[in-house]
This record gives C-alpha cells, sequence and structure tokens, in this order.
C-alpha cells in the first residue's frame, strides 16, 4: 500500500483521535465539578445526618445501659427477696416453737387460762346496756 492512499484517512484518523480524547477530557472535569458542586450543596445535610446518626447512638447506648442495670438489678432483687423469705419463715417457725414451748408448760396454762377469764368478766361487764349511761338525759 502506498502511503498516499492511506494520507486522506490518516487525518481523519487523527482528527477524531484527537476529538475522542478531548471529549474525554471535558466529560471527566465536567463529572468531577458537578460531583464537587453535589458534595457542596449536599454538605449541611450530610452534617445534620451525621449529627442525629451520633445522637441516635448516645441515645441506644442510654437505653442499652439502663436495661443492663435493670437486668444486673433483677437477680439482685430476687436474692434479696428469697433472704427476706427465709427470714420470715425462720422467724414464724421460732415463734411457732416459742409459744409452742411456753404454753406447753402448766404455769402459762394457768396464767392464760385466768387471763381469758377476766377479760370475759371485764368485757361482760363493760357491755350491759341497762348500766350504761344516755347522753343527754
Amino acid at each position: 500500500m502506498e502511503l498516499s492512499a492511506i494520507a486522506p484517512y490518516i487525518v481523519s484518523i487523527l482528527a477524531s483521535i484527537i476529538s475522542c480524547i478531548s471529549s474525554y477530557f471535558v466529560a471527566r472535569n465536567k463529572s468531577a465539578s458537578e460531583i464537587r458542586t453535589l458534595k457542596e450543596s449536599n454538605e449541611p445535610e450530610i452534617d445534620k445526618l451525621m449529627k442525629q446518626h451520633e445522637v441516635d447512638i448516645d441515645n441506644l447506648k442510654e437505653t442499652h445501659k439502663l436495661e443492663m442495670e435493670r437486668l444486673e438489678a433483677e437477680p439482685r432483687h430476687s436474692l434479696e427477696l428469697a433472704n427476706s423469705n427465709a427470714q420470715n419463715e425462720m422467724t414464724k417457725q421460732l415463734m411457732g416453737s416459742l409459744v409452742g414451748n411456753m404454753m406447753s408448760a402448766p404455769q402459762m396454762q394457768d396464767l392464760f387460762v385466768n387471763a381469758i377469764a377476766d377479760s370475759i368478766k371485764k368485757g361482760q361487764q363493760g357491755y350491759r346496756l341497762d348500766k350504761m349511761p344516755v347522753a343527754g338525759m
């Protein structure tokens, strides 16, 4: 092939390559400019969202902390409740055995019977309606 046959095509090929390269750089610069513009225009919204996420994360941390404290307090509370119940049961058994032992002694039985009898006598005397003073007469 001769160079004269290819020469008209070389000029158009070079022109298209130069056009392609220049179009690429123009598009690249334009897209970089648009990206920069978008970043600048959305920066306040992005900052606002980042601050909101930080607040949300802090709230979640606080909620988690309170939940963990509650979960730690539940076993302690149930342990205190069980301890209190055990003390109440022991006191109940001790009082029952103390009263039972006291009532098994003959002197205590006599004292108890006399106290009940005195109480009944005082009650019968205190509730007689014909001996009660009437107000306003």
